[in-house]
């Protein structure tokens, strides 16, 4: 195996899209995740020994460690540095600060790109100015470099682990989406329904199509935005019984010629079912109806297979 083979093989593990070249020893490389609006959410380092690396999923958190040589078993963890640790947790405190701030200064309106999904009176999180929570600090200029351009309002959908708001996404009028820079995605949801079962969606208008399904079949279910497929079967794999409502993606050459969501669905292991043509389960919604969307997630809950 080369290093090639070993760098592509650890990207395509945490859904991130390899660099065109192997990348200068002891240098981080910035790339693209295979999600929607991943574009500068990854990187990948090449070890200053040229024997491995690590490629590192920063809208879910996943990294994966690789060698050339499987023989000589796992990467070993890089020494600590406790002083970087600590400038690590001081910094996701802060996110997790400015997110709570952006939440709580919201208010609670229609928008325009949930009315455009088909959901007209449905309230969201609404704010028209996000800036303003972001610190004077290099850390609030990646956000505002990270951000979306064009005016709000913006949709707010809060990505919570546990009562922790860990990370936030904004959704221009439209549609056009981004979480905020430095948050922790990886295991963060965003709740809109509860009940005896849990179906885990990726977008917020996946989430909303899915929910109202549910109702009109009389199904109390928990209804959960995850924002990726990675992190769809990652918040779904630490809840027993969880179903996966995955979008039918294009095909991916990285994932053997499965679309992003089924691989992911895959390779969860749980229950699951896509939309029979390219879209999600909005996209159906819009094309054939809300009683159709119903009726396929009915099926594929009794058969949970796709």
């Amino acid at each position: 195996m080369t290093l090639d083979d070993a760098m592509r093989a650890a990207c395509a593990s945490v859904g991130i899209i390899p660099p065109a070249s192997v990348p200068i020893p002891g240098r981080w490389k910035r790339t693209n995740t295979l999600e929607r609006n991943g574009k500068g959410d990854a990187s990948v380092l090449i070890f200053d020994d040229q024997q491995g690396g690590i490629a590192y999923n920063w809208q879910t958190s996943q990294k994966q460690p690789f060698r050339i040589d499987r023989a000589t078993g796992p990467v070993p963890p890089p020494r600590r540095d406790p002083e970087k640790e600590r400038r690590r947790a001081a910094e996701q405190a802060e996110v997790e600060r400015v997110c709570a701030g952006i939440v709580a200064a919201c208010r609670q309106e229609p928008h325009p790109y949930l009315t455009g999904k088909g959901f007209p009176d449905e309230l969201g999180l609404v704010h028209d100015n996000p800036y303003r929570h972001f610190p004077d600090s290099s850390l609030g200029e990646g956000m505002a470099h990270a951000m979306l351009e064009g005016p709000g309002p913006f949709l707010i959908v809060p990505g919570r682990i546990g009562k922790r708001v860990t990370t936030v996404q904004f959704v221009a009028p439209s549609g056009e989406k981004k979480n905020i820079y430095r948050g922790v995605m990886g295991g963060a949801s965003h709740r809109i329904a509860s009940g005896r079962q849990t179906v885990v969606c990726e977008g917020i208008a996946t989430a909303l199509s899915v929910r109202a399904a549910l109702r009109l079949l009389g199904v109390s279910a928990t209804v959960l935005s995850a924002f990726s497929a990675s992190n769809v079967a990652l918040v779904a794999s630490g809840i027993p019984g969880a179903f996966i409502a995955a979008d039918h993606d294009k095909p991916v050459d990285a994932f053997g010629g499965l679309g992003t969501g089924e691989y992911y669905a895959l390779r969860s292991g749980l229950p699951w079912g896509m939309p029979p043509e390219p879209g999600d389960w909005n996209d159906h919604h819009a094309t054939h109806g809300l009683r159709d969307v119903a009726l396929r997630l009915r099926a594929a809950l009794h058969e949970g297979n796709g």
